[in-house]
């Protein structure tokens, strides 16, 4: 019998590593086998648990036979084998002997907690590899180990490390212990821990932000229709309510614009324009180029080109700096935009009328 403190270690084991104790023991049943035909090579060994009293016992097992068959699997002993070991034997006999754990040596015990170990940490590797196989395309929260000059080490949790490059992070300042979002891009099985591939730079991350922190999002009131990003500095996010009494933009901004301010510091600061997707694609080139306002659109469907007219005191917000604004709101809703202002296109002899009521 071993001593009950054993069961004991392999319960705490299971807590602390996130792993079913059926799998603990059976790491350990698996261990002790092994340990065991080091020691007794001739014996069938058999592990039994018992639960209620937290024991482990150990037992040879062993098969009378007239002769060895080497097909025939552990435990066969002849019948002057087995006489040796029980007076009162016969030809198909089974003789069930307890082994003590003691009487493994020390080369036993040495083996046990060898292949005890690696079995945990097969196990720990299995249960980390199914838990962020699961999380890809989610975001989960990475804490930072250390910043290199050219990649950070983030912590995933669960003994499990990736590494990221720092040009993905754009400039922000990463000390030991600080906590950051990143989504799950792909994960590979290794002989240790999984390979765990994340990002802060790519779109998805934007959609799973505002899915985590805006519950009609999650719920499917709120749909995302398209994102555009320019990470670290700007993105634009196209919505649509799906229910007529929910202000989709009222709720991606949350009082005080609480719900969005999480979102932008999940990102270093980044900045989000919220817009409402339009089937119009009047309209929609509108919103999407908020915050500036629109006073008119004109389309050419044929060659999929827009002139977007703006207040001249608007101009410059339409644009953004270096373009970014229009160049987001381009590629967001798939129309080339271009932008005048009032005095240009007045100049131009550009014919228009108001046809965009923006707040």
């Amino acid at each position: 019998m071993i001593n009950k403190k054993v069961y004991e270690y392999l319960e705490e084991t299971a807590i602390e590593r996130n792993i079913d104790i059926e799998d603990v023991k059976k790491a350990c049943e698996t261990a002790l086998i092994k340990a065991t035909q080091l020691v007794f090579p001739k014996g069938d060994v058999v592990v039994e648990f018992n639960d209620e009293q937290k024991k482990i016992r150990i037992f040879s097992l062993y098969y009378v036979v007239n002769e060895i068959d080497p097909e025939g699997g552990a435990g066969q002993i002849t019948l002057e084998e087995a006489k040796e070991m029980r007076a009162r034997v016969r030809v198909g006999s089974e003789i069930k002997t307890e082994v003590k754990f003691a009487s493994l040596e020390r080369k036993g015990a040495r083996r046990f907690l060898t292949i005890l170990n690696q079995n945990v940490k097969e196990l720990q590797s299995k249960r980390a590899y199914e838990y962020f196989k699961s999380k890809e395309g989610e975001v989960v929260t990475a804490t930072v180990d250390k910043a290199t000059d050219k990649v950070v080490i983030l912590n995933l949790g669960m003994n499990t490390q990736s590494l990221m490059p720092l040009e993905e992070l754009f400039g922000e300042n990463f000390t030991p212990g600080k906590q950051i979002k990143v989504t799950v891009t792909k994960v590979e099985e290794s002989t240790k821990s999984p390979k765990v591939f994340v990002s802060r730079s790519n779109k998805e991350i934007i959609k799973r932000l505002f899915e985590l922190y805006i519950p009609e999002i999650a719920q499917g009131v709120i749909e995302v229709i398209g994102i555009v990003r320019e990470p670290g500095n700007r993105s634009k996010i196209g919505i649509k309510s799906n229910n007529i009494n929910v202000d989709a933009k009222g709720a991606c901004v949350g009082v005080g614009g609480a719900r969005i301010k999480q979102i932008n510091q999940a990102l270093n600061g980044e900045r989000i324009d919220i817009f409402e997707w339009n089937d119009n694609p009047i309209l929609l080139i509108a919103e999407a180029l908020t915050p500036a306002k629109v006073i008119s659109v004109l389309i050419d469907e044929d060659t999929h080109k827009a002139i977007v007219i703006v207040p001249d005191e608007q101009f410059s917000l339409a644009i953004g700096k270096g373009g970014q604004n229009v160049r987001l709101a381009s590629q967001v809703t798939g129309w080339r935009i271009d932008i005048k202002d009032e005095t240009t296109a007045y100049r131009e002899e550009i014919r228009f009328k108001p046809n965009v009521y923006t707040a």
